[in-house]
């Protein structure tokens, strides 16, 4: 039996309950022996808002999934778990199988699940909890070692460029040019919409709700109603819900800063007290020339300096973005940053 792992110590009072060999049949999350439960914890707090595997060494991920650990393996269970070296702590997945089907032939993707998972791809709840674990392992430096293939997915820490900011403030579009021009000075607005030119004949002649059974007066009355609204919305000052400031990064691409209200219920949010209300969120992301590059497990040295650039832009844009706005920093897969280690 494996034992549980405790501020670096093995505890063997308690054990998994669970035969060594029974692992080969798990997901297992491998982290570095440095990276302690605590921090580990907080990364699902940031995603699952209600998990406590700090005190409980269980966290639920969905309603069938769910964490356990951390779990010491000595040499020995390493090898019967089909568990590589060095790896001797691990958190392990408990989750229904669900698959879809194989990958495209010859298909690439950035973390390795067409290799890992080559009858069929993890989707619905195991999809979601293996997205999650792998994540957890890009920003510990961990890895995941697959059940079935037994394969390790390993993500690379550096791919994670793009950042975003949910904070309780809108910037007017003018306002956020001068940010990032601050950081980036060759930056534009980049703001796009089109004409709404009326509802319509089917919405004016009754087609779309005919089959509500209106009678002829309700009908009117639902026009009043439509009309008056209209003409209140159209006497108010214009209001934009959405845009962008997009700054070059010469050869390497470019930044686009994205602002759009947040998500109600975004889980990296919840505790906020300006969460409560509408908040606004800044989404920086990274276009580089050739998107398939960013989907490459191995791209080539070229792109990994392009990519190195372009992450220390992005850092700086959300530094400044946050500093202007208040609020939070998130990285790409929605795990709090330190807005003073940018």
């Amino acid at each position: 039996m494996v034992r549980r792992r405790r501020q670096g110590r093995t505890d063997t009072t308690e054990d998994l309950g669970l035969p060594v060999r029974d692992l080969v049949d798990q997901h297992l999350l491998l982290t570095p022996t440095t990276v302690p439960v605590e921090q580990v914890h907080t990364l699902l707090r940031a995603r699952i808002p209600d998990s406590d595997l700090l005190h409980g060494g269980e966290a639920r991920l969905g309603r069938h999934s769910r964490i356990t650990g951390p779990w010491e393996l000595s040499m020995e269970d390493a090898v019967d778990a089909a568990v590589p070296m060095p790896w001797t702590v691990c958190y392990v997945l408990t989750c229904p199988v669900e698959r879809e089907g194989p990958p495209f032939p010859g298909l690439d993707d950035r973390d390795g699940f067409a290799s890992a998972f080559p009858d069929g791809l993890p989707w619905r709840e195991e999809g979601r909890a293996l997205q999650l674990l792998v994540a957890i392992a890009r920003r510990t430096a961990g890895a995941v070692r697959t059940a079935g293939s037994l394969q390790l997915i390993q993500p690379d820490p550096t791919r994670a460029v793009d950042h975003a900011v949910h904070a309780p403030f809108w910037l007017q579009p003018d306002v956020l040019l001068g940010v990032v021009t601050r950081v980036l000075p060759d930056s534009h607005l980049d703001v796009q919409g089109s004409t709404w030119r009326g509802p319509s004949r089917e919405a004016y002649t009754g087609e779309l709700i005919g089959e509500h059974g209106l009678t002829g007066e309700q009908l009117a009355a639902l026009h009043a109603r439509a009309d008056a609204e209209d003409l209140e919305v159209m006497s108010g000052p214009l209001t934009r819900d959405g845009y962008a400031v997009v700054g070059s990064l010469g050869a390497d691409g470019w930044l686009e800063v994205g602002v759009r209200a947040g998500e109600p219920d975004l889980p990296s949010v919840v505790g906020q007290e300006w969460a409560r209300n509408p908040f606004v969120t800044y989404s920086i992301r990274w276009v580089c020339p050739d998107p398939r590059d960013r989907e490459s497990r191995n791209p080539s040295p070229v792109f990994r300096q392009a990519r190195g650039r372009a992450s220390r832009a992005a850092a700086a844009v959300a530094g400044a973005v946050v500093e202007a706005t208040g609020g939070l920093v998130t990285d790409e897969d929605g795990f709090w940053l330190d807005r003073y280690q940018l």
